[in-house]
């Protein structure tokens, strides 16, 4: 028994399924973008150890990576911590859970929700692993010449919209496009990367005046066409997480 969404192949096969209407373009379709979404629905991608998978018919590359918005004071991450625990603790029950099964596990972490989910560790976590993985993105080109190569972000932040401050309700604002954002597009436009995939299955945004607004569960971004784009930028002071 494990958490889901842990393991590389368990990111493709959530995305292999996500329906079209959960699909966003950004900033605009392309040849490139298609091809990269239409290699995770195919079955087609084989794991390999570096990067983490291989279209060999599609000549392209995929490399997987987990992004969160908690704040780890002390280096420590409460949620991780109480998810790890939860898991122990459905083992201790001895229930009967096949070996193979996952588990979502909606735990709090206990603290308050400006240092649960916070829109600056959001920010640093990205750039973190985002460069973190861009390092090796000249050995990748290297290795498999022609090749494009993309980057598969599964995002386990929640949703954010920025507050009108003093000129607002509590809980009004305008929604936070996560892949509009100048915060996080400066940092793909850097990494030389062609292409990213960003999975966000755990954004939800309420609203007090039209009720819940549709967010994408895929974006799916060409760089270059990004590269060309003029980013929104957000108040950083006013981003509050729609968890309050």
């Amino acid at each position: 028994m494990k958490l889901t969404y842990k393991n590389e192949q368990d990111i493709v096969n959530l995305v292999s399924h996500i329906d079209d209407s959960a699909v966003c373009f950004y900033p605009a379709e392309s040849v490139l973008a298609h091809k990269f979404l239409a290699s995770l629905r195919s079955g087609n991608l084989d794991q390999r150890e570096r990067p983490d998978f291989e279209d060999l018919s599609a000549s392209l590359l995929l490399e997987s990576m987990i992004v969160d918005d908690h704040p780890r004071p002390g280096k420590k991450d409460k949620t991780r911590a109480r998810e790890g625990a939860v898991l122990r603790e459905i083992k201790e029950l001895g229930l009967a859970v096949h070996s193979e099964a996952t588990v979502v596990a909606a735990v709090s972490s206990g603290l308050p929700t400006d240092q649960d989910h916070n829109y600056r560790s959001y920010i640093y976590q990205f750039k973190r692993t985002i460069s973190d993985h861009a390092r090796k993105v000249e050995v990748y080109h290297a290795e498999r010449r022609g090749f494009d190569l993309g980057f598969l972000v599964l995002d386990e932040s929640t949703a954010y919209f920025e507050s009108l401050g003093s000129f607002g309700r509590t809980g009004q604002g305008k929604p936070h496009y996560w892949f509009a954002d100048s915060a996080f597009t400066d940092v793909m436009v850097q990494s030389g990367v062609d292409c990213f995939i960003w999975v966000t299955p755990y954004k939800v945004l309420p609203t007090l005046d039209v009720g819940e607004i549709s967010l994408p569960t895929v974006a799916v971004i060409d760089v270059a066409l990004l590269a060309k784009t003029e980013p929104h930028v957000y108040n950083v002071q006013r981003m509050i997480s729609a968890e309050i």
